[in-house]
């Protein structure tokens, strides 16, 4: 398990490792179009890949003498599902361009629908490896197609063939992995009994809803910002193409300030493929004590870091926006990253309550919490940007409306799970974590150490405080210490 969760976080690394390299190749305007488009694509693909995954591994290792039939089911499937999906992705480029008030993203869009495609059929190879239990494949598979990813779209990128040229070499990788996936993991040959596509299909359905969800939270506010961003710039009298150009590149700058508040969440969404069958099984055989230990655990130890790393963020969000990006994006969303970092300690916290609850057999608590995060943020969102005027006000204001809405649905998540399971996260470990981030934000902002040097050293200042008050308040302790270190040889850390 804990072979797979490096993966993922390798994964993770190397796309946050796009978001960073790419404002050094790219200017903000092209910048911020790409993470639309990509934004876009990926609120497809990650829901595809997920649900897929999660589909066809279920079927398999409940029958793995049929799992080449599961595996050729699976492929039936999003022959009905993904490949359609596609073509509506690429067929439908014009209104979603429209939507963000920007005519020139229709024929990008279009281009990244054999993404949309390509991943479809790529999670059914995953999905059988997993469910087979072959999780050095699995694993393989991910750095391989992370590695190919980062190198295709930068790369081109980089060689000046723009916006188009990143979705071409993302298209290119999703292409290689899907050959190397055939080899590696091989395809369903000889069938002689197929596998019903009705039961896979109902599964994928099941989990869609959530995952598209989960990922609208953390798409919206760049779509709307590009929209009605653009509505109000060509309000303010600029051409189209130049209204389309001057949102794009506000979208890039708060896309900046979005990569680095998402560390905390990247860092800690390893964990929920751990936490995971922990609950599923604790509560399967209705072991409550169990399953209370292992979400206070969970739950306790992801706060602690999550605001670990949030804490630096707020302390310096200026010097530290300025050390991978140019000073214009720390000049216009150093603002939004303090709101940004605070979302994403609460964010963390849903994405690991929303595991939890699925684990737990409680999908519907987990859609409505992450329904309610939903509409908050995109009304919030949409009430307020347009009465906003452009710029680093406009970030900040999308960046708060998102980090409350946030904050709203780890609340109602918590709440579903306290009374359904009996635990969340104790009150003594957040007011004590808020103590310590308090303080370490303090000397954060007392003291400036003005140079790239000098923005490390009192990281690592922050950083020593927030763990001294926790260490200090008898939070973080050497039974803390022992627990995770059980948990990864595999014990019982709970």
């Amino acid at each position: 398990m804990f072979f797979i969760a490096g993966a993922k976080a390798y994964f993770m690394i190397a796309g946050a490792a796009i978001t960073f390299a790419l404002p050094a190749v790219l200017d903000a305007s092209v910048f911020g179009a790409y993470l639309v488009v990509a934004g876009a694509a990926s609120l497809v693909n990650n829901v595809m890949v997920t649900g897929t995954i999660q589909a066809v591994s279920r079927f398999t290792a409940q029958a793995r003498d049929r799992a080449r039939a599961i595996q050729l089911a699976g492929f039936r499937m999003h022959l009905c599902v993904g490949l359609p999906i596609a073509v509506a992705f690429a067929l439908l480029a014009p209104a979603a361009a429209a939507f963000f008030q920007d005519a020139s993203k229709a024929g990008p869009l279009r281009l990244a629908a054999p993404i949309v495609g390509g991943y479809a059929f790529y999670a059914v190879f995953v999905g059988t490896a997993n469910g087979l239990r072959a999780f050095h494949k699995q694993a393989g598979l991910d750095v391989i197609m992370a590695t190919l990813r980062a190198a295709g779209i930068v790369g081109l990128a980089a060689a000046g063939f723009g916006l188009v040229g990143a979705i071409a070499g993302w298209i290119a990788a999703t292409g290689a992995i899907l050959v190397i996936a055939s080899a590696v993991v091989g395809f369903p040959r000889g069938v002689d009994q197929p596998f019903p596509v009705r039961p896979l299909a109902v599964f994928f359905g099941s989990v869609a809803v959530y995952l598209v969800l989960l990922n609208l939270i953390m798409l919206q506010d760049t779509f709307l910002l590009k929209r009605f961003m653009g509505v109000s710039l060509r309000d303010a009298g600029l051409t189209a193409d130049g209204a389309a150009a001057a949102a794009d590149a506000l979208v890039g700058y708060y896309g900046g300030a979005q990569a680095i508040a998402r560390l905390s969440y990247q860092a800690i969404i390893a964990a929920t493929f751990v936490i995971f069958p922990l609950i599923s099984r604790a509560t399967f055989e209705r072991e409550r004590d169990t399953t209370i230990r292992y979400i206070r655990a969970t739950t306790r130890y992801s706060l602690m870091f999550a605001g670990a790393m949030a804490v630096v963020l707020v302390a310096n969000p200026y010097e530290v926006m300025d050390l991978p990006f140019r000073a214009e994006y720390a000049d216009n969303a150093h603002g939004a990253l303090v709101a940004l970092a605070l979302g994403y300690v609460a964010f963390s916290l849903f994405a690991i309550a929303g595991t939890i609850l699925n684990g737990a057999g409680l999908t519907r608590a987990a859609i409505g919490s992450a329904a309610v995060t939903v509409v908050a943020a995109v009304a919030g969102n949409a009430l307020a940007l347009p009465r906003v005027a452009p710029g680093p006000d406009a970030l900040v204001a999308c960046a708060a409306i998102t980090a409350a809405a946030m904050a709203l649905g780890v609340a109602v998540a918590g709440v579903a799970m306290y009374r359904a399971l009996g635990a969340f996260i104790p009150p003594s470990t957040l007011a004590r974590v808020a103590l310590a981030m308090a303080a370490g934000a303090g000397v954060g902002r007392a003291v400036s150490l003005a140079s790239p040097v000098g923005t490390l050293i009192e990281a690592a200042l922050v950083a020593a405080v927030y763990l001294a008050v926790l260490v200090a308040s008898r939070e973080l302790s050497r039974a803390d210490v022992r627990a995770v270190l059980a948990l990864r040889r595999g014990g019982d850390g709970a």
